[in-house]
């Protein structure tokens, strides 16, 4: 298994990590999501902790404007390879983003925020707190910030994975006043072969997987989906 923080901060691994979430949510449950819960069609929006651009792609060619940002150059090289020439990209740290107040209509953050837990064991909370405020501080009053994380990774039902995780997902719900969804986001590759080598990649080990009819391989996954409405003034 390849350390997190090292995919994250090498391009050639960046875009192995970019070929396993590519796989991730054939059933199209993230965009749908999205388009649910946000009119994105006239907003701004920013997609913080962007890393590759995956939840980035979902909104690129549909808002008015979309801005994304990360602390990893390599991510975002990958990311800029994928996206749009029109869509802006920037470094930066979820707990310091370069923005003014109120800036955007729509703000979301995938698998960002809950690195903490794991890459800060001992200010996990004050850096995930400090991430939402962020968050919320650069969203106008009356937008929607949505929050993506796991709920497991090649289980039958949804759950936190880790103690720590489940804390800090009870931070968005019961500090802040998110409401959670949960959403299957099953990975879908081209053959066993192909799941067992990305998954052993990113998450150590081989994840079991159901070979289809036509060979093709579905892998479990499931996402949480946090979603608030900023208070108008």
């Amino acid at each position: 298994m390849t350390d997190f923080r090292d995919i994250y901060a090498d391009v050639d691994h960046a875009r192995a990590y970019d070929q396993l979430v590519r796989c991730e949510d054939y059933q199209g449950n993230l965009g749908r999501y999205i388009r649910v819960n946000a009119d994105i069609s006239r907003a701004r929006v920013l997609d913080m902790g962007s890393g590759t651009g995956r939840v980035a792609a979902l909104m690129a060619d549909a808002c008015q404007s979309l801005t994304i940002c990360d602390r990893a150059p390599a991510m975002l090289a990958v990311a800029r390879e994928r996206l749009p020439a029109h869509v802006r990209i920037d470094i930066a740290d979820n707990t310091a983003l370069p923005y003014g107040d109120g800036s955007f209509d729509v703000v979301t953050a995938g698998w960002s925020f809950g690195h903490a837990t794991e890459w800060l064991p001992d200010i996990w909370q004050t850096n995930v707190r400090a991430a939402v405020d962020e968050m919320m501080r650069v969203l106008t009053p009356g937008g929607i910030a949505i929050i993506f994380e796991t709920l497991g990774s090649g289980v039958v039902h949804p759950a936190p994975p880790t103690d720590n995780l489940r804390a800090c997902y009870a931070i968005f719900e019961d500090e802040y006043g998110f409401a959670r969804t949960a959403l299957a986001t099953d990975y879908q590759f081209a053959s066993a072969a192909e799941a067992a080598r990305l998954t052993a990649f990113f998450f150590g080990v081989a994840m079991d997987s159901t070979v289809q009819p036509d060979g093709r391989a579905i892998v479990p996954e499931w996402t949480g989906a946090w979603q608030l409405r900023r208070a108008r003034v």
